[in-house]
């Protein structure tokens, strides 16, 4: 069976816990996301009719969320037959047990594999190895493989990982894009599940507007993120929307050479900190980034109930950069000064064309 290389190490000893995790194409009994996970109801989103009529459906190993949602372990997803890509994923993260904390090798000699739950007559509606091989992308997690490696052994955890090596839990994206600028918002969110939030829940997809068939591959030109945590008791929540286009456009422009090169990017595992939740919600590509949850729903058909959570809910404006003062909501914030206008000026070519 196709396996993930990843080695994980005892942090007292050394010894690798595994040496290879071994993949099902019919992955079995996983409970899936928990709307409770919080401690206050966070349900999965709500979708248009027409979305509904592109899921595909569960024809065997139905988990508790019901046969139109792939359940794995601590997360979930919908996935759109029509396009071969998930159209959200859904993970709860517990930062006290996550592997995130653990020191481990570079990741190295990823397989992946279709999930034969949603085949049917020999169609599984996924992408597959053949489609990406020769190509300039990456297979590009949503839930990133460290999101739902938690628990209270070190079998749930290999499980969790290996869960997230499923084509239904990917999309096409360039190097550049899916293992730096992806990267930091997604090491942002689990350093503060580590050291500050202790549980969160991620919400993750396309946007499929705009999105071009380039080669076999249904390739999105915009990824979005919410990231849901509890605040003094209360959900809070935070929006963000990346741009995977002009990264593409970058590698496009480039000569061959130059692309190639660009595309090269080595996959490290990071080390994460208290002190690169401040560090990394400061990066210019995450300050981009955020914007209202209410805008992820209008490009997406999808409803998430978090409005009134939204971190960025009353604010004029979408993103910070033209907003002079905002009180920070929490002391692990620290929000930016306002950018120049020329990072402006791109943030609203962004939302204009998304």
């Amino acid at each position: 069976m196709p396996a993930a290389a990843v080695t994980i190490r005892d942090p007292r000893s050394g010894i690798p816990v595994n040496s290879m995790l071994e993949a099902s194409a019919v992955p079995t009994g996983r409970k899936g996301y928990k709307a409770n996970f919080l401690g206050i109801e966070v349900p999965l989103p709500e979708m248009t009719d027409d979305m509904k009529a592109e899921l595909a459906e569960v024809q065997e190993g139905i988990g508790p969320n019901g046969n139109m949602v792939l359940d794995y372990t601590h997360y979930s997803l919908q996935f759109n037959k029509v396009k071969k890509l998930p159209v959200y994923t859904a993970v709860n993260i517990d930062g006290k047990t996550n592997l995130m904390g653990l020191p481990h090798e570079e990741r190295s000699g990823d397989r992946w594999d279709q999930d034969d739950r949603i085949l049917v007559d020999d169609e599984h509606f996924q992408f597959g190895n053949n489609d990406y091989k020769g190509t300039i992308f990456q297979k590009g997690h949503m839930v990133r493989y460290f999101d739902p490696a938690w628990g209270s052994s070190d079998n749930v955890k290999k499980t969790a990982m290996l869960d997230t090596f499923y084509y239904t839990n990917c999309c096409p994206q360039v190097g550049k894009y899916n293992a730096v600028v992806w990267n930091y918002l997604e090491d942002y969110y689990m350093a503060r599940a580590i050291f500050q939030d202790k549980k969160i829940t991620v919400f993750t997809g396309p946007i499929f507007n705009k999105a071009k068939k380039i080669g076999a591959l249904l390739v999105p030109m915009n990824f979005w993120k919410v990231v849901v945590f509890k605040k003094d008791g209360e959900l809070r929540a935070m929006g963000f929307i990346m741009s995977h286009e002009r990264y593409l456009k970058k590698m496009e422009e480039a000569a061959i050479q130059e692309a190639v090169e660009l595309e090269a990017v080595v996959i490290r595992q990071p080390k994460l900190k208290k002190e690169d939740i401040d560090r990394l919600y400061e990066k210019k590509e995450i300050v981009d980034a955020k914007v209202k949850i209410s805008l992820i729903e209008e490009k997406t058909g999808l409803s998430f109930g978090l409005n009134e959570a939204d971190e960025n809910h009353g604010r004029e404006r979408l993103f910070f950069e033209t907003i002079p003062a905002i009180r920070p909501t929490d002391e692990a914030f620290h929000f930016p000064q306002p950018e120049s206008a020329e990072s402006t000026a791109e943030m609203i070519e962004l939302l204009e064309g998304i």
